[in-house]
């Protein structure tokens, strides 16, 4: 529906009731079950008119609208802050099937009973702003909050424009429930999620911060938010960007600052005891360096024994040199004597090398003439085969005849039995007409089809939401039974202190197979007091953090735990160990049960303390409890300085707790002491049952019952629809299969007579064929014979050439056998005259082999004398070299080689004089001088790691004393304002509350010094929080707010007057507050109500929506406000109905004038005067003190 033109402007007072325009009315559909074939636009008749619009369920009659003539947006932003809301419009969202708000610049209250959809407003400005529907704790998916039976949704959201802006812009969401997706638009302009969203942060909306949009289901969250929660959340609603900068600053810096004093710390203690070894290991050290020099000569001298090889090698070069001249010379004698000999050996030689020649060519000519014998056998081998094919070819025309005869007697008869069905004409059929009457049923099917999907999709998110609700369920039930034990309470309290740790142990109780080892939970769950007298002393012990300790008893658990809560749960509040101890025994108390009597100790923390070792032992490393010492007395300033000399950490002894800080570098004069107050205990504390928030949890449990009974009860419904369509699509789909196998049948019997003209052709064609062939039979014969006589000749010419070749093998094969009579005779000459002379040529071949072995050794000892000349040189550099460098040991002991010792025997005898002395200095670790250096320099390093980690501690306290001076000032006049109006809202209701900056302080002992402010330092910025301390009965005093204390209604009252003390410092342009008044007992949703009426209505704070489904006669109501009247339900009249004629009008509306009129005859409100009833009508018996606002529907 288009927006209306003009809005209309709120009339001037009058006495009169006719220049009062009329009083809007409220219009909603009838219920759920008569509204279902309205709850979208359908397609009319076809005998209505077509054009004609649905009308629009809140649409202003036009007597009620005063046009002004000026721009609708200008005329509706009058008082509104930039970004407030001026107009909502919803259609088909959730309970509404067209609605439109306009609220008013201040207070606007929106009422209606429960189920009427006043929370709806809420959902619509924050799915409508870009914000998804996690922030309202309802529905996961923006789908599901589309009207049931409807396929979209829309919200149109107007804002107050800024001075940038010439109109007030307009957002708008449709919400598609097919992909469950979303399109924005801002001023008609298609936008993107995310774009809108930051559209909406340049009017510094924060749709995600409770201070500013506290829907029904945060209230109670918003309840339990912790103080630092309360804090970030704080700022971000009326601090500026930078206060939040400089705060998160400040957490990184203080933790990289911690970071460098843990790694400082135990840099200075690895110091320590590094430099303790170095002074103990000095005399062995020298020994072994002695020993080290022993050594160093006896591998120089196995590292120089290529030395003597290379002088032996070049001895041997030069002997295997000279008998190589003897050799030759000898040789070159015994040739000249058998001179004769060898020349006649060489002619015989010769003579028997031609024989072998003459032998081989005769062997291969007889080898070509064989292949052409060969060559022409095959040859009438391939005529032979011809003639074979011929004479088969003449068999088998002979036998073609009969067979030919029989195939055409058989094809007569087929062409005579198809011409026969041929003339018998098949039934005719209508195709067209039976694939029509098919199609139709096809639709009717898919019609079905597409209601059977539609009616399981919505049973499937039926089951998918009733899933959702039984989960939350049986969490609802575990947390009633929980708030019953003490485990529950505990992990309560866990929930209290840290969500994150809260939501991590709940992590990791669901996912306990995935470890290797047991992962223990925080102390505060895992530990527990055996005496609860001595809670304030242990607890005093403790930080905040150590009670969030997780511990893992691995690595691979550990590092598990730490992707997973970090990377995949986004998770950061939480603490997180490693720790393997499984035992106590190591951590035995410093002083004995003596030494404790005589200083007036009774006890230590850890004895007081029950639990699993491996967490106990974690708590002994992070706060030494085991050192920690309690006394039942206070102690006289002797047993204290006493006190200070020993190994205890630190002490509670009445109501205070000392901590000693001791800085060894200052010896004595380097111990301190710090003393603060015993803080109350708030862990490990027996407590009452919330039975607020069992209630609001029961409530909770009862929404959910009933909830999920509606949806089994439409579930069932479904389940019956389905059934119903299921048996209509089977007797469709059977009037579907007979029609198909009707028309299948008619088909098949045309196809196959329209098949017969090709057959007959066919048949036909062969009976031919098979005529032309028994008439051809003889003119064949007679040319295959005449081939086979022509193959016959060629056969006969082939056999003549072969014969002829057989003649050149004979020829051939006589020659063949003269050549080798010949190589006989030649070779048997050569081989008797050698074997005359075989003394002779034997003494020379020795000779001639005796010289080759002396070559190769010559070879042999040059290749190895050059090999070891390279390595010698190489040693001789490296021996000029370290003499160069101040070590002249190497070349005196090449010096001492070359003269004295020479030869390797001489160099064995040397080296076994060394290994004699290295055996006199045998014993001790034989790495400790390479440890002793490499130790030397690791101490270097830490006390250069010292240095620089002093000055990066030096130059992150200037960075964070210069964040801090900026943002603490900024922070407490913050907190001061928010005090002040805190303060004065409980003033003026009886009850006293206060607001205070918690500066949560380090522990640490390097932390505590005087120059940052001692144990009230301040340094913990992590944990900085924002307390609030309230008291409603004089007997008690402030006590701190939390889910525990305080009732349900206490913490609503605490809770809206904490969002209305923000109200003159936010900058944001509205808030909204979801029954916030739920739990509140008369009198003070009375109290509440005056003043919030009186902040919310004055000029110049922000809009605000305040919902609630109940109130109280008699409240106080001032000019400004706006009521905005949710007039929902099964009675009301429809929308739309039909008149006489059939046409389509709006339906009747709810006039609260009626209303009011009634109730005046009715005197009802006639014993007050000027009494004001719950719609905001004055019953005065006029309307003029009534404030007029657009009455909403559904």
């Amino acid at each position: 529906m288009a927006p209306h033109s003009a809005r209309r402007s709120r009339p001037p007072d009058s006495d009169s009731d006719d220049v009062r325009p009329s009083t809007p009315s409220s219009t909603a559909l009838n219920d759920s079950k008569r509204i279902r074939r309205h709850a979208c636009p359908v397609e009319n008749d076809e005998d209505e008119s077509p054009a004609e619009p649905i009308p629009s369920v809140l649409s202003i009659r036009k007597s009620q609208v005063v046009d002004d003539g000026t721009d609708s947006s200008v005329s509706r932003g009058t008082g509104h802050q930039p970004g407030a809301i001026v107009r909502v419009k919803l259609t088909n969202f959730v309970t509404y099937t067209s609605a439109e708000f306009f609220p008013g610049p201040n207070l606007n209250m929106v009422i209606g009973p429960n189920g009427t959809g006043k929370s709806t407003l809420v959902c619509a400005i924050c799915l409508g702003l870009g914000w998804p529907p996690s922030y309202l704790g309802r529905a996961k998916e923006p789908a599901e909050f589309i009207k049931r039976g409807c396929r979209e949704a829309i919200i149109e959201i107007e804002l107050q424009r800024s001075a940038r802006f010439r109109t007030n812009p307009i957002v708008k969401r449709v919400i598609q429930r097919e992909g469950n997706k979303s399109k924005f638009f801002v001023n008609e302009s298609q936008s993107s999620g995310g774009a809108v969203k930051q559209f909406a942060n340049s009017f510094n909306i924060q749709i995600d911060n409770l201070c500013q949009f506290l829907p029904q289901d945060k209230v109670v969250e918003f309840a339990q938010m912790s103080p630092i929660e309360l804090l970030a959340s704080t700022q971000r609603a009326v601090a500026g960007p930078e206060m939040i900068k400089w705060h998160e600053d400040l957490k990184k810096l203080r933790s990289s600052q911690n970071d460098i004093m843990t790694d400082d710390r135990g840099v200075r203690e690895q110091l320590a005891n590094l430099e303790g070894r170095q002074a103990m290991q000095h005399a062995e050290v020298e020994r072994m360096r002695e020993r080290a020099t022993v050594k160093k000569r006896l591998a120089a001298l196995e590292k120089f024994r290529p030395l003597v090889h290379y002088y032996k090698a070049k001895e041997n070069i030069a002997t295997a040199k000279q008998r190589m001249t003897d050799l030759a010379e000898e040789i070159e004698s015994l040739r000249n004597e058998a001179a004769p000999v060898l020349q006649d050996l060489d002619v015989k030689q010769d003579y028997q090398v031609e024989a072998q020649s003459f032998k081989a060519a005769c062997e291969k000519e007889l080898t070509a003439c064989v292949r052409e014998c060969e060559r022409k056998a095959k040859a009438i081998e391939d005529r032979q085969g011809i003639i074979n094919d011929l004479n088969n070819e003449i068999q088998a025309e002979k036998k073609s005849v009969p067979e030919n005869r029989a195939k055409l007697q058989r094809e007569q008869t087929k062409l005579q039995d198809l011409k026969r069905k041929k003339a018998e004409v098949p039934e005719a059929f209508d195709s067209q007409a039976m694939n029509a009457e098919i199609q139709e049923l096809r639709t009717h099917m898919r019609t079905l089809d597409d209601k059977k999907s539609d009616l399981e999709s919505r049973r499937t998110e039926l089951g998918d939401k009733a899933d959702r609700l039984v989960k939350q369920y049986k969490i609802l039930k575990d947390q009633v039974a929980g708030l019953e034990t003490q485990a529950g309470q505990q992990e309560s309290k866990l929930e209290n202190l840290s969500r994150d740790t809260f939501k991590a142990w709940r992590w990791i109780q669901e996912h306990r197979n995935e470890f290797t080892a047991h992962v223990y939970g925080p102390p505060i769950v895992e530990c527990s007091l055996k005496d609860p007298r001595m809670a304030d002393m242990v607890e005093s012990f403790l930080s905040a953090n150590d009670f969030k300790i997780i511990t893992a008893q691995n690595k691979a658990d550990f590092i598990l735990l730490q992707r997973q809560l970090s990377q995949v749960l986004g998770l950061h509040d939480y603490c997180l160990r490693e720790c393997t101890t499984d035992s106590l025994d190591q951590l035995s108390p410093p002083l004995t049960g003596e030494q404790m009597e005589r200083l007036g100790l009774s006890s230590w923390a850890l004895e007081h303390l029950q639990g699993p070792p491996t967490v106990l032992a974690q708590l002994c490393h992070e706060r030494g409890l085991h050192r920690c010492a309690i006394s039942s007395r206070e102690l006289s300033q002797q047993q204290h300085d006493a006190m200070a000399k020993t190994p205890i950490q630190s002490y509670a002894a009445g109501r205070k707790t000392y901590q000693f800080i001791r800085r060894a570098e200052y010896g004595a004069a380097g111990t301190s002491a710090g003393v603060r107050d015993l803080r109350e205990a708030r862990i490990w504390t027996a407590q009452a049952v919330d039975m607020g928030r069992k209630a609001a949890l029961q409530r909770q449990i009862s929404e959910v019952k009933g909830e999920h009974a509606e949806i089994k009860s439409e579930s069932d419904q479904i389940a019956k629809e389905i059934a119903q369509v299921e048996e209509k699509r089977t007797v469709v789909q059977n009037k579907i299969d007979a029609k198909q196998k009707e028309k299948a049948a008619k088909q098949q019997a045309l196809l196959e007579w329209n098949g017969l003209d090709p057959k007959i052709q066919s048949h036909e064609d062969k009976i031919h064929s098979l005529n032309e062939a028994l008439a051809g039979v003889r003119a064949r014969l007679n040319r295959i014979n005449d081939r086979y006589d022509a193959a016959l000749i060629d056969k006969t010419e082939a056999v003549l050439a072969f014969v002829d070749a057989t003649r050149e093998v004979k020829s051939k094969t006589a020659l063949l056998l003269e050549a080798e009579v010949f190589h006989i005779e030649a070779k048997s000459d050569f081989e008797v005259l050698k074997e005359q002379n075989d003394d002779l040529l034997r003494g020379i071949s020795q000779k001639e082999t005796e010289l080759t072995t002396v070559r190769e050794l010559f070879t042999q000892e040059h290749n190895r004398a050059t090999t070891l000349r390279r390595i010698v040189l190489g040693l001789k550099a490296e021996s000029e070299k370290a003499a160069e460098e101040g070590d002249s040991s190497l070349v005196d002991l090449v010096a001492h080689i070359v003269g004295t010792v020479k030869t390797e025997e001489n160099l064995d005898a040397e080296i076994d004089a060394e290994k004699a002395k290295l055996e006199l200095t045998e014993g001790g670790n034989a790495g400790i001088i390479a440890e002793f250096e490499e130790r030397a320099k690791t101490i270097e390093r830490l006390r250069s790691k010292i240095q620089e980690a002093d000055q990066r501690r030096e130059e992150f306290r200037h960075a964070i004393g210069a964040i801090r001076g900026k943002w603490e000032p900024r922070l407490e006049e913050i907190v001061a304002k928010i005090n002040d109006a805190f303060s004065d809202s409980f003033a003026r209701i009886g009850c006293a509350g206060q607001v205070a900056v918690h500066k949560a302080s380090s522990e640490n002992p390097a932390d505590c010094t005087e120059e940052n402010g001692g144990m009230e330092n301040g340094l913990d910025f992590a944990n900085w929080a924002i307390h609030i301390s309230v008291k409603f009965r004089e007997q008690e005093p402030l006590t701190l707010l939390d889910s525990h204390r305080q009732s349900g209604g206490e913490r609503a009252v605490s809770t809206i007057f904490y969002l209305m003390a923000l109200q003159s410092l936010s900058r944001a342009p509205f808030r909204v507050v979801d029954e916030i008044n739920q739990g509140m007992d008369p009198r003070n949703e009375r109290m509440v109500h005056g003043r919030m009426v009186d902040i919310a209505a004055d000029d110049g704070g922000s809009q605000y929506f305040l919902i609630t489904p109940k109130l109280l006669s008699g409240l106080k109501y001032r000019r400004g406000m706006t009521v905005l009247c949710i007039v929902s339900g099964e009675h009301m009249p429809p929308a739309r109905e039909r008149d006489d004629q059939g046409n389509w009008r709006d339906g009747p509306k709810v006039d609260f004038r009626l209303f009011a009129k009634k109730a005046k005859e009715l005197g009802i409100g006639g014993s007050t005067e000027g009494r004001r009833i719950d719609p905001g009508f004055g019953m005065d018996g006029s309307l003029e003190n009534a404030d007029l606002s657009t009455a909403v529907g559904a």
